[in-house]
């Protein structure tokens, strides 16, 4: 069974694939959001930056659609996203690294605009905003996630933050402010 904790992250994390609120991940979610990125990067419809982003994110919706969709019905519930997350990624070992790291990675080299290898504040807010995360919400991650405070996030301090929001169940693991508030408190 899941704590209070572990589902709330998973519900707010379905809550910003669902790009269009309906209750059901979709094709068209990810297309929409592989559209705010591009919007929110300035990568124009042709580039090779646009047809990166659309194409990681139609591979992202066949991954999750063949993982998750047993019915084939093109889409996903809440139940059955955060059931699947549950079993994949929380209960089973590795589950992170064979599930998440590789989207992680992709999604990371498309926000590293500039191709420094790091993210800085701009980059990630830039990022969250195309998810529908507020800038002040990503000012705070970003201050939360930048573990050894060189000013910018490595690869390796992004997916230690989405590592310790899919698995910990730590109310002050420093990941669970990855995709801005949960809907339970978490202590300061």
């Amino acid at each position: 069974m899941l704590s209070e904790l572990r589902a709330a992250k998973l519900d707010r994390r379905f809550e910003l694939l669902d790009a269009d609120g309906d209750g059901f991940i979709t094709a068209a979610d990810y297309d929409q959001t592989a559209a705010a990125v591009c919007e929110a990067f300035n990568y124009l419809e042709g580039s090779p930056q646009h047809e990166r982003v659309h194409m990681t994110f139609l591979t992202m919706w066949e991954k999750l659609s063949r993982k998750m969709d047993g019915r084939h019905t093109g889409r996903i519930s809440r139940d059955q996203f955060i059931s699947s997350c549950t079993d994949s990624i929380i209960q089973r070992e590795g589950g992170y690294d064979r599930n998440i790291r590789p989207v992680v990675d992709a999604v990371f080299d498309i926000i590293d605009a500039d191709g420094n290898g790091v993210l800085d504040v701009d980059e990630l807010a830039t990022w969250f905003n195309a998810y529908g995360v507020c800038v002040d919400d990503a000012q705070r991650a970003f201050t939360e996630l930048d573990r050894n405070g060189d000013g910018v996030l490595s690869r390796d301090e992004i997916h230690q933050a989405i590592e310790e929001y899919y698995t910990s169940d730590d109310p002050k693991a420093r990941g669970n402010k990855i995709y801005g508030p949960l809907t339970v408190a978490l202590p300061k």
